[in-house]
């Protein structure tokens, strides 16, 4: 396989790829299979909270804003989307909330669930487009496969009505308890699921070898190790922390390296003049990250001060509270709602942003012609 072939294997590059969408991942499982169950059973430590909730979980949704509303192009490409997206998130929230702050989280979880899903589906679909991988006609279709892989330990969540975790709040997820006939069965579909990832494996290898393209290293790894994260984090491990780790880690990073890769790949197409060595697109990097997790903490800081007060050991340590927690209806659903504004307009913008169509010029150019 020539040098370019093998480069189109890869989204950002071999070593970017592995270091950043693929380690992360494999090194949480390490780390999952060698903690204690008295560990694993715990609550979630506050200090990982702070770096893997705060840090990559919340400060991913703020890193959109380098990719629209920092860049004046884009902004002036995608304006009624991002005046008009958090202002409908905040009325319907609001309406919600003020319905019932158990039917917002629910609400809530569902949401981030679909777009935990679908960011899952895009990388696969930039793995192929990147690629060329368009095969018509396959048993194992790459798009079902990787859904299946989702979907199933979300159905097992739902239907054992044992995990020790929840997305949100407690309650947040519909379940249903099928107790004994649901660990017959699942007995029987946990190996269906193994084998259909085996399949498609299977007829992928075999569809590259036959065509003598060599392998799409990419996207396999992008599809095994969706599968087994999301079944290892749900369905095997059945720990709030190991659910923590393997779902958070799996979205936030890949999301913020693809965020930071596209604005300082556009950056040397707009204007090569201005392109940065090594050492200033990392002092670049750094410093997007630094008013990322400024937002984050903001963020995180007024949702603990306002509602809940869970973590004012971490947050008044720094600031203290000003006011007190809010407990009246009407005030708690504005909160609810105006503070998640930047996570719902996040889901919206999202799934503009990254489609291949007029408004997104440089998407081709940034990934597919690099």
């Amino acid at each position: 396989m020539n040098r370019t072939l093998k480069q189109k294997n890869w989204l950002f590059s071999g070593k970017i790829d592995l270091g950043l969408l693929f380690l992360p991942v494999w090194l949480t499982w390490i780390v999952c299979f060698s903690l204690s169950q008295e560990v694993l059973d715990a609550k979630v430590p506050l200090w990982v909270w702070v770096i893997f909730i705060l840090g990559i979980d919340v400060g991913h949704v703020w890193s959109t804003i380098f990719r629209t509303y920092f860049d004046k192009e884009e902004f002036q490409n995608h304006k009624p989307l991002l005046i008009f997206s958090p202002i409908l998130a905040f009325s319907v929230l609001f309406v919600i909330a003020l319905f019932s702050q158990a039917w917002f989280w629910r609400i809530m979880a569902y949401l981030a669930l679909y777009h935990f899903i679908k960011q899952q589906y895009g990388f696969l679909a930039l793995y192929k487009a990147r690629s060329g991988d368009f095969m018509p006609k396959k048993i194992f279709r790459d798009k079902w496969v990787i859904y299946f892989s989702m979907i199933y330990p979300v159905l097992y969540w739902h239907f054992s009505g044992d995990r020790a975790f929840n997305w949100f709040i407690d309650g947040d997820f519909l379940l249903l308890n099928s107790g004994d006939f649901f660990k017959k069965v699942t007995s029987l579909t946990n190996v269906l699921y193994w084998l259909i990832l085996l399949g498609w494996l299977g007829e992928e290898l075999l569809n590259r070898h036959q065509k003598k393209e060599g392998f799409f290293t990419g996207k396999i790894l992008w599809m095994l190790t969706t599968a087994l994260n999301w079944y290892l984090g749900i369905v095997y491990f059945n720990s709030d922390l190991a659910f923590t780790l393997t779902n958070v880690i799996a979205h936030g990073i890949p999301y913020f390296t693809l965020i930071f890769f596209y604005v300082e790949k556009k950056k040397t197409l707009v204007r090569p003049q201005s392109a940065n060595g090594r050492l200033g697109v990392l002092l670049h990097v750094f410093f997007m990250l630094a008013v990322v997790l400024f937002f984050a903490m903001g963020e995180e800081y007024f949702w603990d001060m306002l509602l809940y007060r869970e973590k004012g050991v971490f947050f008044e340590s720094l600031f203290p509270y000003p006011v007190q927690a809010f407990n009246i209806l009407w005030v708690q659903a504005f909160c609810l709602a105006f503070l998640s504004v930047p996570q719902v307009a996040h889901y919206i913008i999202d799934g503009y942003i990254w489609k291949g169509n007029p408004k997104n010029p440089y998407l081709k150019k940034v990934f597919l012609n690099s």
